[in-house]
C-alpha cells in the first residue's frame, strides 16, 4: 500500500509538470465548452429544437448540454492519452523494468494511473461546472451521485482502453498519435461536438455505440435530472472488462 501511495503522489507531481497533459486533458475540453456554449447560447427556447425526430439538446439549453458533454471529454482524454503515454514512456525509458526488479506489482502501477485519472477528472469536472454556471448560467448537476458513478465507471472503461493501448504500442510517440486519433474520432461523432441529432443517422448510431457516446448519455441523464442510465453504465463496464482483461493479461514490462 505504501508503494501505491508513493507512486500515485509521484504521478500527480509529474502530471502537473507535463504541459501536454494540462493543456489537452483539461484546457481543451474547457475551451471547447466555452466556445460552443457561446456560439449556441443558453436560450431556453432552444431546448425544444428537433432534428431528425430527436431533441437536438436533449430538452435542455445548449450551454447545459455542452457542459455535461465536455466533462465526458475529460475522462476520454485522460484514458486515451495520459494513461497510454505515461505507461509507454515508462517502458521506453526502462522505468517499468526497474519497477519489476524492485517487486512493484502491476496492479500498483495500474491503480496509480486510475487514481490520477479519477482525481484529475473530478477536479476538471468541478472547474467546468463552476465556469459554465457563472459564465452561461448553466445548470448544476441535478443528481450529483449519479454523475459521480458515471464518471467513475467511465474512468474504468477509458482507463482499461488506455491500458490496452499502452500494452499494444511500443513507444510514447506512437501512444500519443494513436490516442489523439481515437479521441478526435470519438469526439466528433459521440455528441461532444455536434449533437448526435444533427448527424446522419448511421453516423449518430456509430457515435452512440462508442464508449464516449455511452459516457455522454450516462453523465447527461443524471446531470439533467433524468435518472441513471443503467444500460449505458452496463455497456461501459463491458468495455472495461473487454479491454482491461487482455491488457492486464498481456501487460509488458519491457
Amino acid at each position: 500500500m505504501n508503494g501505491y501511495v508513493a507512486l500515485t503522489r509521484t504521478e500527480m507531481r509529474l502530471f502537473r509538470r507535463e504541459p501536454f497533459s494540462i493543456v489537452f486533458v483539461l484546457a481543451f475540453p474547457l475551451m471547447m465548452m466555452m466556445l460552443l456554449a457561446a456560439v449556441f447560447g443558453n436560450d431556453q427556447a432552444n431546448a425544444d429544437d428537433v432534428e431528425n425526430g430527436m431533441l437536438v439538446w436533449r430538452g435542455v439549453t445548449p450551454a447545459d448540454y455542452y457542459t455535461a458533454a465536455s466533462v465526458a471529454s475529460i475522462v476520454a482524454a485522460l484514458g486515451l492519452m495520459t494513461v497510454p503515454i505515461n505507461l509507454a514512456g515508462y517502458r521506453e525509458r526502462g522505468i517499468l523494468r526497474r519497477m519489476r526488479a524492485s517487486s512493484v506489482p502491476a496492479w500498483v502501477i495500474v491503480m496509480s494511473q486510475l487514481t490520477l485519472a479519477v482525481v484529475t477528472f473530478v477536479a476538471g469536472a468541478a472547474v467546468m461546472a463552476v465556469v459554465a454556471r457563472f459564465a452561461y448560467d448553466a445548470m448544476v448537476p441535478q443528481d450529483l451521485m449519479g454523475v459521480m458513478v458515471a464518471l467513475v465507471i467511465g474512468a474504468l472503461a477509458f482507463g482499461s482502453i488506455g491500458l490496452l493501448l499502452a500494452t499494444v504500442v511500443r513507444g510514447s510517440r506512437s501512444a500519443q498519435g494513436i490516442g489523439l486519433m481515437l479521441f478526435f474520432a470519438m469526439w466528433l461523432v459521440s455528441g461532444t461536438a455536434p449533437p448526435r441529432a444533427v448527424l446522419p443517422e448511421a453516423l449518430g448510431d456509430i457515435g452512440l455505440a462508442l464508449p464516449l457516446g455511452q459516457l455522454v448519455v450516462a453523465i447527461q441523464d443524471p446531470w439533467f435530472g433524468n435518472g441513471w442510465s443503467f444500460d449505458q453504465l452496463a455497456i461501459l463496464l463491458g468495455y472495461a472488462v473487454v479491454a482491461g482483461v487482455p491488457a492486464l493479461w498481456f501487460f509488458r514490462w519491457e
